[in-house]
């Protein structure tokens, strides 16, 4: 099902990434995001989790919903995730997954040395407005 211009609701990404440092990961790719001129109108926030018993403030970040209200966008959105990917993908393992409502993608490994295939298989497997 591919996602309608038409619907008006923002889309809500959700990125996950696990293994080495996660936390420090999803910092990171948030701010290459944040940084592409292309995504200016996505906002990607973190997504912490809950405060143990002896915790004072937020734990880790789990994870980063991107909402994008232009489903133009999403194009751009998923091209600077396999950018990251890509650039990391060399010297750190990661484990990245991009859900779209129930729909859902998984890298790792040598598929994320191709941004332009982390890209093209987003936007297959999760929709884009044509």
């Amino acid at each position: 099902m591919l996602i309608s211009p038409d619907s008006g609701d923002p889309i809500r990404v959700e990125i996950i990434l696990t293994g080495g440092d996660a936390d420090g990961a999803l910092i990171e790719l948030r701010k290459w995001l944040r940084g592409d001129e292309d995504l200016a109108d996505v906002r990607v926030d973190p997504v912490t989790s809950v405060p143990g018993p002896e915790e004072m403030s937020g734990g880790l970040v789990e994870a980063l919903i991107a909402t994008v209200a232009d489903p133009g966008l999403l194009g751009a959105l998923f091209a600077g995730v396999g950018g990251w990917a890509a650039a990391r993908a060399s010297s750190r393992r990661t484990r990245i997954r991009v859900r779209v409502g129930d729909r859902e993608v998984e890298f790792e490994g040598p598929a994320l040395e191709d941004p332009e295939g982390v890209a093209r298989r987003l936007r297959t497997d999760l929709g884009e407005a044509p």
